[in-house]
């Protein structure tokens, strides 16, 4: 059967099945969804491991020669199987074909590749596995999927921490599982049981900063052109991250867009407004004067730009990144 990597624990629980195709270049959940197997085979009794790793010089009939090669202590055994290019060749394929066809009860077969495409599955070992075990192909969470890996994960490390936290975090970390999975262990190691906000993580990312980005969004309301730009030259002297600057600034015009779609219906923005996004009394004056200059219209055109400068920081499209994110506030204050 084929199976998402979040039906893994589901289907783990339900029973071990007698062999596991694990495909993928994203080395945390293929390592993740290979342990978990570990784990369920080993409460199961299969007590003995045995690696071997698919060369050049590898001969499929060691396949064969180990299936019948137990320890005097070992009931059952795991036997995992690594075929980095996904591509056994003919005479491996008959060997995987035949191996899991006649797969004793006291063997489960683990089989990792790390290179795939959509033609593998249609290769006739890979189908023998599919229609006899178990098919798992791991994908590189992307945008709210990798979001909700990031929500996942806090749960699982008990750490706490606000929605506006996990989108600084995923703007930071998208596509590096192993590097998101670290940076959380620290956070929970800095913070333990304590509620993280996204204060405390962009000012971990620009701690000797002389500026932070909390303060540039301010200077950029009150639209002090002159000092926005000093302020960003220094925190980009000082190395701070300009994803952490992008996610700062696309949040305040988010929420400038908030109040200024209510003044386009004739309402009022009310206290309430503000409570809803988090706005300190002491920011309300510093948000009237910017609608005052900026209507919802304005506001859509900041935000497409705001989506060209991340695609630059993403190296989507040709630019520099930091001359542009310059001009993107040279037109906000302007």
């Amino acid at each position: 059967m084929k199976i998402y990597q979040n039906q893994l624990e589901t289907q783990l629980a339900q029973g071990l099945s007698s062999c596991y195709l694990i495909v993928g270049d994203e080395p945390l959940g293929v390592k993740e969804a290979c342990d978990s197997i570990r784990n369920k085979a080993k409460s199961e009794g299969f007590s003995e491991r045995e690696v071997l790793h698919v060369d050049n010089k590898f001969k499929w009939e060691s396949l064969f020669a180990s299936m019948g090669t137990m320890s005097l202590f070992a009931e059952k055994k795991i036997m995992e199987l690594h075929i980095p290019t996904g591509k056994p060749g003919a005479a491996g394929s008959k060997a995987i074909t035949q191996f899991v066809e006649s797969i004793p009860t006291d063997i489960c077969l683990l089989i990792q590749c790390e290179q795939w495409t959509v033609a593998n599955e249609k290769t006739k070992w890979a189908k023998t596995i599919i229609n006899q075990g178990t098919y798992l192909r791991v994908y590189l969470p992307k945008g709210q999927e990798f979001s909700q890996w990031l929500k996942n994960r806090c749960r699982m490390i008990g750490l706490n921490v606000e929605n506006d936290t996990v989108t600084l975090l995923s703007q930071r970390l998208e596509g590096n599982l192993l590097a998101a999975s670290q940076e959380l262990e620290k956070l929970k190691m800095r913070f333990s049981n304590q509620v993280i906000t996204a204060r405390d993580v962009a000012g971990l990312v620009a701690d000797n900063a002389r500026f932070d980005v909390f303060r540039l969004t301010d200077a950029m309301l009150e639209n002090n052109l002159h000092r926005v730009l000093r302020m960003t030259r220094a925190l980009k002297q000082n190395n701070t991250a300009i994803v952490v600057i992008h996610w700062a600034l696309e949040r305040q015009v988010r929420t400038l867009l908030f109040f200024a779609s209510i003044k386009s219906k004739g309402q009022r923005v009310g206290p309430a407004d503000y409570r809803s996004q988090g706005i300190w009394q002491s920011q309300q004056a510093l948000i009237q004067s910017a609608l005052n200059r900026l209507n919802a219209e304005r506001l859509k055109q900041l935000l497409v730009g705001m989506a060209s400068l991340d695609r630059i920081i993403k190296g989507q499209a040709q630019g520099d990144a930091w001359l542009s994110l310059e001009q993107w506030m040279v037109d906000f204050c302007t």
